[in-house]
């Protein structure tokens, strides 16, 4: 329970000390979502954890889908346009793809949908740069907000169901406080690089839930969530080397 808050307090130096895009790449890992499964385990078991995990899977288009349409957004508007209009196209992405029943083609479609959003991420209208001190109470709020998150999950998901409890810690409350704190503290400019770094984390964080949900009904909890961290960095690896030796492709100018 103090991992995940303690992990975003991590981000929000990272995202100071080494710049936007690299707090984006660690925000992009399951912070949430990997604790959460965790302590299903713990309190459910194996079959639960498993369906929770197809219901993370499926979450994740949610977070690609926001950050996307935030970044392309926070050129256009202010932070409380963006926010809804983020929300609304991550909520209608979700809804769709949560339908599918198999964890491996909803893993698969999410790691390939981050990948063109990556390739075609929204162009610069500006050369703006802001630079403002955060407010004293950003940081803190972030780290809360996260904790809250995981400890609401794991206390209603019997009410609401795993599966749907899954999809909900997937959904990008976190990003929803950095993206307009980061919009409204630093400019457009930092917020597109925040979003399109945890994008491109979010390949490896889906296999990660995936291969979780398919291993912990057949291997012991531990070797189950090592080859989750496994298949974590050698999807992100992959994907790193891909983007690398990729021929460039222009951003769309929308």
């Amino acid at each position: 329970m103090v991992l995940t808050p303690s992990l975003v307090l991590f981000v929000s130096y990272v995202q100071q000390r080494w710049g936007h895009s690299w707090g984006g790449r660690v925000i992009g890992l399951p912070l949430s979502t990997g604790p959460f499964l965790l302590l299903v385990y713990l309190s459910d078991g194996a079959d639960v954890t498993a369906r929770a995990a197809h219901g993370v899977v499926a979450g994740q288009i949610a977070v690609v889908a926001y950050c996307f349409m935030f970044a392309f957004m926070g050129w256009r508007a202010r932070w409380f346009i963006a926010l809804p209009v983020g929300w609304i196209v991550a909520i209608s992405c979700d809804i769709v793809l949560s339908r599918f029943p198999n964890t491996w083609l909803i893993g698969a479609t999410v790691v390939l949908v981050s990948v063109i959003a990556v390739k075609f991420w929204p162009q610069a209208l500006t050369d703006e740069h802001v630079e403002r001190k955060p407010a004293a109470w950003e940081t803190p709020m972030r780290a809360v907000l996260a904790g809250t998150l995981v400890a609401t999950l794991t206390g209603i998901k019997g009410v609401i169901g795993v599966h749907a409890a899954g999809i909900a810690a997937s959904m990008p409350v976190i990003l929803s406080v950095l993206g307009p704190t980061t919009l409204r503290t630093y400019g457009p400019s930092a917020v597109s690089d925040l979003l399109r770094g945890t994008t491109k984390s979010l390949g490896g964080s889906v296999m990660f839930s995936t291969v979780v949900g398919a291993a912990i009904v057949v291997f012991p909890a531990g070797l189950a969530f090592g080859l989750g961290l496994a298949a974590l960095v050698l999807t992100d690896a992959a994907l790193s080397w891909t983007r690398r030796n990729s021929s460039p492709l222009e951003t769309i100018d929308f």
